[in-house]
């Protein structure tokens, strides 16, 4: 049974208690229904959008805004004017976001990945050698590999180091992909690289067969966080080549943890 006792301003901010003895400020939701509206807009809304988004009237928005721009929550252009997310909604998501350690909360994702692939994951950070493999776990079925924590992944051969390539700035990358490219005595072209990257922004996945270590292939997706760059890139290999293939189940699989989690941190992309 579910209960509702209103208040001033009808049913739509009252107190909700739901069945099975748990119980909300239904106005409170409401009012992150608001926020959350706005936040997904990514950009500064008139009322009646703002209304449309959250799913209520815009006489009750209209109250929920008005609260909010006194509480510095949500700033206002000028009367009348389109609305948008305050500093205090800014201090709230700094605040969140300096609470989250992305590495700690990615490593939670190898184990099951690993489980349900039946492939070996490993989770790789950046240095200033390029991507360092910092936690690994192992699949059920082993491999003959040189790949261990410690380990330095290449920028153009691996999976892992073409999935930094592609989601941190150039100015970060650039010196070791001059390195790289100056030990290998060979040179892709700009246009060439333009392409592997985009191609691996647009599928969120990284792969390669057999080009770092013979005999195997592998899949990597990057964890973003709220300026959209890789914190860090999680990584399945193993000896299946199809592993390879970007739709590959295990490489979607991949793909959607690595996007939730990178939801967690504030990416929008």
């Amino acid at each position: 049974m579910t209960m509702v006792e209103t208040d001033e301003g009808g049913g739509e901010a009252g107190i909700a208690a739901i069945a099975g003895g748990s119980r909300g400020i239904q106005s409170v939701e409401i009012g992150n229904r608001v926020l959350t509206a706005m936040m997904r807009a990514g950009r500064p809304l008139p009322l009646k959008a703002i209304a449309q988004a959250a799913g209520i009237s815009a006489s009750n928005t209209h109250r929920y805004l008005a609260s909010y721009v006194r509480d510095g929550l949500v700033i206002q252009d000028g009367d009348g004017g389109r609305y948008d997310l305050g500093p205090v909604a800014l201090q709230l998501g700094l605040a969140a976001m300096a609470r989250l350690d992305p590495v700690a909360r990615a490593a939670a994702e190898l184990a099951p990945l690993a489980e349900a692939t039946g492939f070996t994951a490993h989770l790789a950070v950046w240095s200033l050698h390029g991507a360092v493999v910092v936690r690994l776990h192992r699949s059920r079925v082993p491999f003959v590999g040189a790949l261990s924590l410690g380990s330095v992944m290449p920028l153009l051969r691996s999976a892992t180091g073409r999935t930094f390539l592609a989601w941190l700035p150039a100015s970060v990358t650039a010196p070791v992909l001059a390195t790289e490219i100056e030990a290998a005595g060979q040179s892709p072209s700009e246009s060439e690289i333009a392409a592997l990257i985009d191609g691996i922004r647009r599928r969120r996945v990284a792969t390669v067969d057999g080009s770092v270590v013979p005999g195997l292939a592998a899949a990597s997706s990057p964890v973003l966080d709220w300026q959209n760059e890789a914190q860090c890139v999680l990584t399945l290999i193993g000896t299946d080549r199809a592993l390879s293939d970007p739709d590959h189940p295990a490489a979607r699989r991949l793909a959607e943890r690595c996007r939730m989690v990178s939801e967690e941190l504030g990416a929008s992309a």
